[in-house]
């Protein structure tokens, strides 16, 4: 370990800012330490630029669809740097094994805010580091396992997010790009839910007896970070990117809402269950500034929302909170998927018709993916859905691509999944779709996909379809090389 360290950088993938990120290098340069990002499709030698650097610590923070680039980077990086590489985020929480990677010196399970800045400090007085919560560290041969701490319970006490981090590329600093550098603010932390395909059950799990999961900022912290991220910036909207901005109890929206309407006044968009767009939340909504929602609907089918999928939704709640929003001109986005286990063709055309009934104005839709560690990827194994693929971990799957799942009309699913937004704009009917799906043009379909995904992306998002054009043109050309292309690109 080092006994001297002063500069961190950190590693990703796309272009697309991570609020994780952003908090963590605020900590630790509230600590004295200088942090620096590299973002690999912005470089033609990701190593070589993280070498440039001259990094005392290297830190990845992924989902586990970005494993492998991890894995591919910390290789390369290995044979020519040996300080440290430690990882964080939601793969190493739920799948820590991953310490194992010859690569890795130490991750970070759960959150990194106090774990990271100690380890880091103690690596540069020298003090153990084999004993710190929520780290598991290699030593002499001997990985360290340490239990999470308390979670945090007063996040005021946390600095601003380190927005300045991705402003060494210029790219960031161009007018119209909010697509890549969307001004994300959280609000609080934690969701109380436990639908079967999202970490946060286990998460909380993790987390039991350790402290309230659910979170929340008081509003004059936030007001301060808003006011200092408007002289900064100049943000044409906002996105509070909570898991469910709606959640938060009524007296601390109502006071959000008419502190922020007053006091800020830039549009912005929430995320939101819809059996919390109730009339009276969407009109303190509106009245503060609220241009858009996001929606979970993921399912159309009764069955498979509830029972597979855990979304406690029922499709009138579904049909109401869309007609809210629409009183109140609201835009809406839905989050839906296909090719769940189990699913067949006249199922998944359930999700399409409900959305063709309730009329976002976009609507998202990717193909399943079990994450280990979610209950939905242990039904996918007991069920023999993931036969051919026992562990994807190392493979560059993409929910925007390709289906892992064995099902009887998985091909089907896949048109159906790159053919739904488009069908919905062109208001194809039902039965027309189900054809359409069948037939074996899976690359047009493909290039429509990507088509409405930059069509939705204007309609809900503040900016103009040129500059949205723009970016995707980037993001597909110049700066992916490989099919993970639009991973992260709704967020």
């Amino acid at each position: 370990m080092l006994t001297v360290m002063s500069k961190v950088v950190f590693v990703q993938k796309d272009v697309f800012a991570k609020p994780g990120i952003m908090a963590l290098s605020a900590v630790l340069k509230s600590a004295g330490f200088d942090c620096r990002v590299v973002v690999a499709d912005l470089e033609r030698d990701v190593v070589g630029a993280v070498l440039a650097l001259k990094p005392d610590a290297v830190a990845f923070s992924i989902t586990t669809g970005e494993y492998p680039f991890m894995k591919a980077v910390g290789t390369r990086l290995r044979e020519n740097y040996d300080k440290i590489i430690i990882c964080g985020g939601a793969h190493p929480t739920f799948y820590p094994d991953v310490i194992q990677e010859p690569y890795l010196d130490a991750l970070c399970r759960g959150e990194g805010d106090d774990a990271f800045r100690e380890f880091l400090q103690a690596c540069k007085s020298g003090a153990p580091t084999e004993t710190i919560p929520n780290l598991w560290v290699k030593k002499n041969g001997t990985v360290h396992k340490n239990e999470v701490r308390p979670l945090l319970a007063d996040l005021d006490q946390l600095p601003f997010y380190d927005r300045a981090l991705y402003k060494s590329y210029d790219l960031y600093t161009q007018p119209g790009h909010e697509l890549l550098y969307h001004q994300v603010v959280m609000t609080g932390r934690g969701c109380p839910k436990a639908c079967s395909f999202c970490f946060n059950k286990t998460y909380n799990a993790l987390y039991r007896g350790k402290g309230p999961p659910i979170r929340r900022r008081s509003v004059p912290h936030i007001i301060r970070e808003l006011k200092a991220l408007r002289e900064s910036d100049s943000p044409s909207f906002i996105t509070f990117d909570d898991d469910s901005f709606t959640l938060s109890p009524k007296r601390w929206l109502e006071e959000f809402c008419t502190t922020y309407g007053s006091e800020i006044g830039i549009p912005f968009k929430v995320n939101s269950t819809p059996a919390a767009l109730t009339e009276e939340t969407v009109k303190w909504l509106k009245l503060a500034g609220c241009f858009a929602v996001k929606i979970g609907l993921e399912s159309g089918n009764e069955d498979i929302r509830n029972r597979l999928l855990n979304k406690s939704v029922s499709e009138k709640c579904i049909v109401d909170a869309a007609g809210i929003l629409k009183k109140y001109k609201i835009r809406f986005q839905t989050f839906n998927m296909v090719g769940n286990p189990g699913e067949s063709l006249s199922m998944a055309l359930q999700t399409y018709d409900l959305n063709r009934r309730i009329k976002p104005d976009f609507a998202w839709c990717s193909l399943l993916n079990p994450y280990p560690g979610t209950d939905i990827h242990q039904i996918c194994k007991d069920q023999g859905y993931l036969e051919q693929h026992p562990d994807f971990a190392d493979s560059n799957y993409s929910y925007f691509t390709d289906s892992i799942l064995e099902l009887p009309d998985i091909d089907a699913l896949v048109n159906l999944q790159k053919l739904l937004y488009v069908a919905l704009v062109l208001r194809i009917p039902v039965r027309l779709v189900r054809l359409l799906v069948r037939l074996p043009l899976t690359p047009v379909y493909r290039l429509l996909f990507g088509m409405g995904m930059v069509w939705g992306l204007s309609r809900i998002n503040k900016g103009s379809l040129l500059s949205t054009v723009k970016l995707s043109l980037l993001q597909f050309s110049r700066y992916n090389r490989n099919k993970e292309s639009m991973s992260v690109i709704g967020t």
